[in-house]
């Protein structure tokens, strides 16, 4: 009887010993951020976004909702700036139906059981109104966790569509130019935000945030532009009084409250500029910090206001840049 207990009890050991690693993995998954369900993954996703700064930098906004069909997974993130302060709210962990949006006529992005939504007629050039609306718990935070926060906050507002990027930054991206007014109620303030505006619909099969990148739109009177540095260079242009001017490359400072910046377009002309951050803030992605900003600033004598959104690397793309700029 001993001898068997015995032996009974070392088979239990080495069985678990053997379970070890699998357990604690599991025990590692159940406590990673929910988005990690979707890290490298190679399924197909698609996002939808809003973005605008008034033009005297007095309020800005954006909405994006991103979709992991395949996976059930959407993405929300919205963040409202007025007074100097930044609301924000996102969530990495809302359902999502099956069905693919963003190559359809029409589309209406949403976000159950938030009350969010995005949608649109048209798509790409033919893009023809892009309605929004949210009634959030926001955080009010520079770095916000997931989830809801302290403020009530809600909005109305419209995307008026003019203008389309003919330079794709990326596959399967449209970009589109505009204007965007909204009636915003924050933490029992109310106000009316207008200014230039961005739209942009994506789909794809490569992982997201995978590689380092720095995106930006900026818009002004005369000028607007989408650009994206990434490791191999840099993609994307300029539109000046309604001509476009595709980028060659770019060089850009690290992320910081002041950005020095240089355009070469591919007619041979290199513009500088240099923008100031409104405000900065971080969203958590996977077990990183994506960090954005409201930008005000200019290109080559122009006044431009915008974002401009970091994943930085390695590999340093900054430096990069910067190596490739001595040779222009």
């Amino acid at each position: 009887m001993t001898r068997a207990f015995d032996h009974g009890r070392k088979i239990a050991r080495r069985t678990l010993l053997a379970a070890g690693p699998a357990l604690a993995a599991g025990q590692a998954l159940a406590s990673s951020p929910p988005d990690v369900r979707v890290r490298g993954g190679k399924a197909y996703s698609e996002s939808a976004m809003v973005m605008s700064v008034a033009a005297d930098g007095s309020s800005a906004m954006t909405l994006r909702f991103c979709r992991f069909p395949v996976e059930g997974l959407t993405w929300l993130w919205c963040h409202i700036l007025v007074d100097g302060q930044l609301y924000a709210f996102t969530r990495h962990d809302l359902p999502c139906t099956g069905e693919r949006l963003a190559d359809t006529p029409a589309a209406a992005y949403g976000a159950a059981p938030l009350k969010a939504g995005l949608a649109r007629t048209g798509r790409g050039r033919d893009l023809s109104d892009v309605q929004l609306h949210a009634d959030l718990r926001f955080h009010r935070s520079r770095n916000a966790p997931h989830g809801p926060g302290a403020v009530h906050g809600r909005f109305m507002g419209r995307f008026y569509p003019v203008d389309a990027l003919d330079t794709q930054v990326l596959e399967g991206r449209d970009e589109v130019y505009g204007a965007f007014r909204a009636q915003v109620e924050i933490a029992g303030r109310r106000f009316v935000h207008e200014g230039p505006a961005k739209f942009h619909e994506q789909r794809q099969t490569a992982p997201r945030f995978e590689t380092p990148f720095c995106y930006a739109w900026l818009a002004g009177p005369t000028a607007a532009a989408t650009t994206l540095l990434i490791p191999p260079g840099a993609t994307g242009g300029w539109r000046f009084d309604g001509v476009e001017a595709p980028l060659a490359d770019m060089t850009l400072d690290p992320p910081g409250s002041e950005r020095r910046a240089a355009w070469r377009l591919k007619d041979g002309r290199v513009l500088p500029g240099r923008l100031r951050a409104l405000i900065r803030y971080e969203i958590p992605i996977y077990d990183r910090n994506w960090q954005g900003s409201f930008v005000t600033g200019e290109c080559d004598g122009r006044p431009v206001v915008g974002a401009m959104n970091d994943w930085p690397g390695p590999p340093d793309i900054y430096a990069a840049a910067a190596t490739r700029g001595q040779r222009w």
